[in-house]
């Protein structure tokens, strides 16, 4: 569900990482947030195919000509960047196309007014004061409490 143009769980994992000081809100980027949930998806479904087939990270290694750790980093969304060199040779070792290992887009696919505030709600974040998190968490619970 999406409420004052975010979604909930990123409004929370961004005041959550402000309030414990381990980033910064103005270092949010919507768009390194989508690559990210990107990777995640594609991460999710080279694991999905993998154990569908009863295959461990190291013989998909050995059949893909792909490292084990890159297997493991890319299952985890912690490789950001696999070339399309790489795809191929998991898209091979699976015995799949190249297609069914990307994830459809899963960006939010509203258009107009709507994704514009999203796009507000995203930068009035990044310059919000530390102080004011707290406000602006219970502000946010408000209209969603209200939404439902």
């Amino acid at each position: 569900m999406w409420v004052l143009g975010a979604e909930p769980a990123l409004l929370w994992h961004c005041f959550a990482m402000a309030m414990d000081g381990s980033a910064n809100l103005a270092s949010y980027d919507p768009r390194e947030y989508e690559e990210r949930r990107y990777m995640a998806e594609l991460g999710q479904r080279i694991k999905r195919l993998r154990e569908q087939r009863d295959l461990t990270q190291l013989s998909l290694a050995q059949v893909s000509a792909v490292a084990a750790d890159m297997i493991s980093r890319l299952e985890n969304g912690h490789y950001q960047s696999p070339g399309l060199r790489t795809l191929l040779r998991l898209a091979d070792g699976l015995g799949v196309p190249v297609s069914e290992l990307l994830p459809a887009d899963v960006s939010d696919p509203r258009p107009g007014r709507e994704s514009s505030q999203r796009l507000r709600l995203a930068a009035l974040l990044k310059r919000a004061a530390p102080e004011d998190l707290g406000l602006l968490a219970d502000l946010v619970e408000a209209v969603v409490a209200r939404a439902r």
